[in-house]
């Protein structure tokens, strides 16, 4: 039992799929997944794309981060050729035997000296708070008086830089420089500050090498004035030395440490901003170099463009292909519910076999095979529902899978077989249709089952009421042959008696009236003839009273007689007598075969023969005519006609005793040949 359970469990699976996928479940089983997918695909994009955001700004962070270095390296450079060359003129003059400030003329003389960088460095100048030395690129030496931008006096004795507001260029109308200036130690008590007038000018050659990686750099006192700005440009509307200090992102600068990374809105650039920046070595400046959030962010959002509009394509390639599951699972569905009603409503049985089981069926099955529901089908093989022997004898499995073979062989089958019904077990004989496609490792063959119970039952009642008609036929015949042989045919003798006797009394009667009346008794005696004749054809005594071979002769000697042609005749001399309708068949054959030999062969002889043996005899009519029409061809005149109804007739005579009957025929003549099965009595049992 175990394994038969294991055998009806892959069918039972595949049905339950098979349901499954015509199911409206299934529709809502596509929109859940669909959802899942683009929820998926949404949910993916968005972390690919925040990634992408986070990774885009991690990138111009520390390309932010580069430019500035390179702009500290440039701008330390710079302030090295202004400040740095001051620096250096204070320790000439110190080491040089303790000049005062007052000793212009020398100061001014070594500062000259030291002016030898580039020409962004305007002037230098030395300054101890009280006296005050200048000298210029221009020629310009500046008095002993400390002008007003000179503002060191304030700064705290804890710095060793001080960096003024921009000013005016002395020498250059237009031009803005920074006065940037470094303490240095003069004697024990005396501290000088050296510094230079630097125009930073410069700075936009420098913007315009990196502008394709920044929007502004610059240089920002740690009070928050703006010493230099670029591109000008975009900062008209803020003036040179303006301060930033009150901006968040300067606050938040300065709270970070001394370099770093801030972003925020841009106090000038009027913006949200990135910012780079870093505290200058020895210096209380920032440089700083900035990029526009959006602009920096510019490839992301084209990423991000890309990405929502490949998900959004992926998400309606989606949506249309769960519609159109949707759509083509509904019409499947229709299709479906059509095919289970006309499956289900067919008046005859149909079985799906997936290998030798049943894997469907259809209701008519089960009111056919007396099954509860159609799934009791599923898992039973096709002799589970037939008898283990078929009517010829062979087992019911055993032939089954020779039928699955041969139409497996030649693509389908028709048969009969005997089935059984499963609730009561009564035996049944139906007609099978079977055909048969193999897909890959697997057999399918569909089945198509008809009840003949009721059409073998006609077929029985019909063969009845034929044998009763033809036994009917045979008792009418012997009663009209009877009734004219006895009442007819005595009567006709008694005229051609008194016709005589009137011929006889007349004696020399008129001639003419002899003659008639010699006429009239001539057509007595034809008529007696022909009835006497016709009472034997219709029911010859012979037949009952001495047997067939008598029969026989008498029917030989009157077809010669009637048609001059030549019978032969090969009978045995004796036989034992036959069952009454089996003398009577073979007796009706042979006078069929000779009446179509007299209308239809043209033959010049015919030939009968009888022959008997233990189990059978045989009866031959043979002529050498020119045979019988085959079918498909039409009669024309001087044709050999076709097998008459009186054949048939006889064939369906033969078939109800258990005989056969056979006609060969060819353009030399035909042949009928009938013979009837003898059952042998019982030998007795010896003691």
């Amino acid at each position: 039992m175990a394994g038969k359970k294991s055998v009806d469990a892959a069918p039972r699976d595949s049905r339950g799929l098979l349901r499954l996928a015509a199911s409206p479940a299934l529709n809502w089983i596509l929109l859940a997944y669909a959802a899942v997918v683009i929820g998926v695909a949404w949910a993916y994009t968005g972390s690919r794309i925040h990634g992408d955001y986070e990774q885009t700004l991690d990138e111009e962070r520390t390309r932010l981060r580069g430019v500035n270095a390179a702009l500290q390296a440039g701008t330390l450079a710079m302030l090295d050729d202004g400040v740095g060359e001051a620096v250096a003129g204070a320790n000439e003059l110190q080491s040089g035997g303790g000049l005062i400030l007052a000793d212009r003329a020398e100061i001014i003389a070594t500062l000259g000296k030291q002016l030898a960088g580039g020409s962004y460095v305007r002037s230098l100048f030395l300054s101890d708070g009280v006296h005050f030395a200048l000298t210029s690129r221009a020629g310009r030496f500046g008095g002993p008086v400390i002008p007003q931008w000179l503002t060191v006096s304030g700064t705290p004795l804890s710095s060793a830089a001080w960096v003024g507001s921009p000013i005016a260029d002395p020498d250059h109308a237009g031009a803005m420089v920074i006065p940037i200036a470094r303490r240095v130690a003069w004697g024990k008590d005396l501290t000088l500050w050296a510094g230079a007038l630097i125009s930073f000018d410069g700075f936009d050659e420098l913007y315009r090498k990196s502008s394709d990686q920044i929007t502004t750099m610059g240089l920002i006192a740690s009070d928050g004035t703006i010493l230099v700005r670029t591109p000008k440009a975009e900062m008209r509307d803020v003036p040179t030395g303006a301060t930033v200090a009150s901006s968040e992102v300067f606050r938040r600068a300065v709270a970070q440490g001394n370099e770093g990374i801030v972003e925020g809105y841009g106090p000038v650039a009027k913006k949200d901003m990135i910012y780079a920046y870093d505290l200058m070595n020895g210096y209380p400046i920032y440089i700083m170099d900035g990029q526009s959030r959006d602009d920096a962010l510019l490839p992301w959002r084209k990423r991000r463009r890309m990405a929502v509009a490949t998900t959004a394509a992926f998400s309606a390639l989606v949506l249309g292909m769960t519609a159109l599951l949707n759509h083509s699972q509904r019409a499947l569905r229709r299709r479906d519910h059509h095919y289970r009603t006309l499956f289900n409503n067919a008046q005859f049985s149909v079985f799906l076999l997936e290998g030798d089981r049943f894997v469907d069926a259809n209701l008519t099955a089960t009111r056919m095979f007396g099954l509860q529901s159609d799934r009791d089908a599923i898992g039973l093989a096709p002799w589970d529902l037939s008898p283990e022997y078929q009517p010829d004898g062979q087992r019911s499995d055993e032939l089954a899978r020779t039928r699955v073979q041969t139409a497996l062989r030649e693509g389908g089958t028709s048969f009969e077989w005997l089935h059984r019904r499963l609730d009561n077990g009564v035996n049944f004989p139906a007609e099978v249709g079977l055909s048969s496609i193999i897909d890959g490792n697997t057999v399918l063959a569909l089945a198509v089952v008809r009840d003949l119970t009721a059409r073998k039952r006609a077929e029985h009642d019909l063969q009845l009421l034929s044998a009763e008609l033809m036994r009917s036929q045979d008792e009418e015949r012997r009663r009209i042959g009877r009734d004219l042989h006895d009442s007819t045919g005595q009567t006709l003798a008694a005229l051609e008696l008194g016709l005589a006797q009137l011929m006889h009394d007349t004696g020399s009667a008129a001639l003419d009236r002899r003659a008639l009346l010699e006429h009239c008794a001539d057509l007595a005696m034809q008529c007696s003839t022909e009835i006497r004749t016709a009472s034997y054809l219709l029911h010859p005594p012979l037949l009952d009273e001495l047997g067939l071979l008598s029969a026989l002769r008498w029917l030989a000697d009157g077809f010669r007689q009637r048609s001059a042609i030549d019978v032969r005749l090969d009978l045995p001399e004796t036989m034992e007598r036959l069952p009454r309708d089996n003398e009577l068949c073979l007796f009706r054959v042979a006078q069929e075969a000779l009446t179509n030999v007299h209308r239809h062969a043209a033959s010049p002889w015919v030939s009968i023969r009888l022959k008997s043996q233990s189990d059978t005899v045989t009866l031959e009519v043979e002529d050498v005519g020119r045979g019988m029409l085959r079918a498909g061809d039409s009669e024309t005149p001087g044709s050999t006609p076709s097998m008459g109804v009186g054949l048939a007739g006889m064939r369906e005579r033969i078939r109800q005793i258990g005989g056969t009957l056979s006609v060969e025929s060819t353009s030399r003549g035909t042949r009928v040949r009938c013979t009837l099965y003898i059952e042998q009595p019982p030998q007795p049992v010896s003691t």
